[in-house]
Order: C-alpha cells, then structure tokens, then sequence
C-alpha cells in the first residue's frame, strides 16, 4: 500500500511540474502548456498584460501575441546574470499555450544561450526551472488591476 501512494504522489509532482524540456524539432529549450479559457478577449488581456510587466518587441498577430522578458539570478552573493526569455501565446478555440524559450545568459562575460552552456547547462536548467512558475504567475495574472491602491 505504501508503494502505491509513493507512486501516486511522484506521478502527480511529475505530471504538473513545470519544467524545461529540450525540443528536438527546433533544438532549443523551452517550456509549454494549454490552458482552457471561456474569455473571448483573452488576447487583449494578454496584450495589455505583456506591456504592465515590461516585456519588449511585443508583436501581436491574429492568433498569437510574443514579447520578450528577462529574470535576475544572483551568483555568488554579488555577479548577477540576466536570463531572457521569449514568450509567445497562441490562441485557439476556448485555449491557449503559452511557450517560453530561448533563453540566453548574459553577465559580465557576455551572453550565451542556454543550449550552448556546455557542462553548466544543467545547472542553469535547474536555476530556470525553479524560477519558471513565478515567471507563469507573473505573465498570466491576467485580471490584475494595477488602478486600484
């Protein structure tokens, strides 16, 4: 019995995690999900949100909206690097998926993408992939109303 709450638990965690995958088709890392919506102005929330939290060279076309972001990490308590993100949502009938990828490091060195990082790639994999769910809330918390204070 134990054993089979032990797998019940591990497949769930595993399930709903939100991790970084490699995606063969493209050769770079990146994250997805569906999402269902009944919101028939999903898009324009979307818009509106993508210019609330900064993200830049916003494009939006029929069916899909992109812009690009970026995260801090603090190494060694005083050198940051900046992780950029490219964020793009498609939209279909009653849903949506929000992909982020291309993530490129930048420090004091230089930036580098994510999937030229060599034997650090899967340190920073794990570093990303603990900052991926606030990078999702951040992104969907599309029914913030930043007039109110």
């Amino acid at each position: 019995m134990k054993y089979i709450v032990l797998f019940c638990l591990t497949f769930g965690i595993h399930c709903f995690s939100q991790e970084l995958l490699f995606n063969e088709s493209n050769n770079f890392f990146e994250f997805s999900k569906i999402v269902s919506t009944q919101d028939s102005l999903i898009l324009n929330k979307f818009e509106k949100r993508f210019k609330e939290i900064n993200l830049t060279g916003i494009e939006t076309e029929q069916n899909s909206i992109y812009g690009y972001g970026f995260t801090n990490h603090l190494v060694g308590g005083f050198a940051t690097v900046e992780i950029k993100y490219k964020v793009k949502i498609d939209f279909k009938e009653n849903k949506y998926k929000i992909t982020i990828t291309n993530f490129i490091l930048t420090d004091l060195n230089g930036s580098n993408p994510l999937e030229g990082m060599r034997s650090y790639k899967n340190k920073w994999i794990r570093i990303i992939n603990k900052k991926l769910p606030s990078i999702l809330s951040n992104i969907e918390n599309i029914h913030s109303d930043t007039d109110k204070w």
